[in-house]
């Protein structure tokens, strides 16, 4: 009987043991775009002499992947790990990167990314350097709709490379503040050298290179109010310098904003991206 109980005890035991060890499937749920016509405003500091920016180029692409046109991002090049190797062509170094770099304010080390220039409760800086949160933030902001409208109509000459661009910025409510509007150029698929882990990538594709800034640096001051019933207006023009290696137009966007100065912050209201040549 001893030995029936014991038989039964390591039955029951075995079973417990191998039904414990089923695997259950577990589901992950599909990423859904959220219902938003926020366009994310993405700045990232970068160097040609930084070895993991690359990693944070790719984290990008695949952010560009996910958020579609809910992302713009702009690649800024600065001083600081960004001098350019023996064998490169360009220097992408700007003084807006320069002038940028100080208006986003201190970070921790490259790559970089600032979030509509947001400072998020957590965060000691505006430039977060751990991409793993880049998603994540970006994601937040599309939880909302923007509070204004950007509508551009905009025209470039093949010949002259003059390009003529008229916005229009109206605000969903009626809005308070110090609103400043800002242009910049960028430029994707400029292939040169590219500091990597492994050494320098020789053909390295570089994308939404900042190659200028239309408006003033720190943006035009736009307005103090903005309504429903009355859009602001602003006019650019810019003339693409000679094509030079760079400087292709098939190449080159706008990504332009508006962004709210207070005393403590510098929050980005909303963004659009169109190339030149659509």
């Amino acid at each position: 009987m001893m030995t029936q109980v014991k038989y039964f005890s390591i039955l029951l035991l075995l079973a417990l043991l191998f039904g414990s060890c089923d695997e259950k499937e577990v589901m992950i749920p599909e990423f859904e775009q959220p219902d938003s016509d926020q366009v994310v405003l993405v700045e990232k500091l970068t160097g040609v002499s930084c070895p993991n920016c690359p990693t944070g180029g790719a984290e990008l692409e695949r952010m560009k992947g996910q958020f579609g046109d809910n992302i713009a991002v702009v690649s800024i090049y600065t001083p600081f790990l960004g001098q350019p190797k023996e064998n490169s062509k360009y220097d992408f170094r700007t003084q807006y990167g320069v002038q940028i770099e100080d208006h986003l304010g201190l970070y921790l080390g490259k790559p970089a990314a600032s979030i509509n220039r947001k400072l998020f409760p957590g965060e000691q800086y505006r430039p977060i350097a751990n991409l793993g949160s880049w998603a994540s933030y970006v994601l937040s902001e599309l939880q909302d709709f923007a509070p204004l409208a950007i509508d551009v109509e905009h025209e470039f000459n093949t010949d002259s490379r003059e390009l003529t661009m008229d916005f229009s910025i109206t605000g969903r409510d009626f809005m308070e503040g110090d609103f400043r509007f800002t242009v910049y150029v960028i430029e994707s698929g400029i292939i040169d050298p590219q500091e990597h882990p492994n050494g320098v990538i020789d053909n390295y594709v570089h994308n939404n290179v900042l190659r200028k800034v239309i408006s003033s640096v720190t943006g035009d001051l736009l307005s103090t109010e903005l309504s429903p019933h009355e859009s602001v207006n602003r006019s650019y023009s810019f003339t693409l310098p000679e094509e030079d290696g760079w400087w292709v137009a098939e190449k080159c966007s706008i990504v332009a904003f508006v962004s709210e100065r207070t005393s403590e912050s510098r929050d980005v209201l909303q963004t659009v991206k169109f190339n030149i040549t659509d």
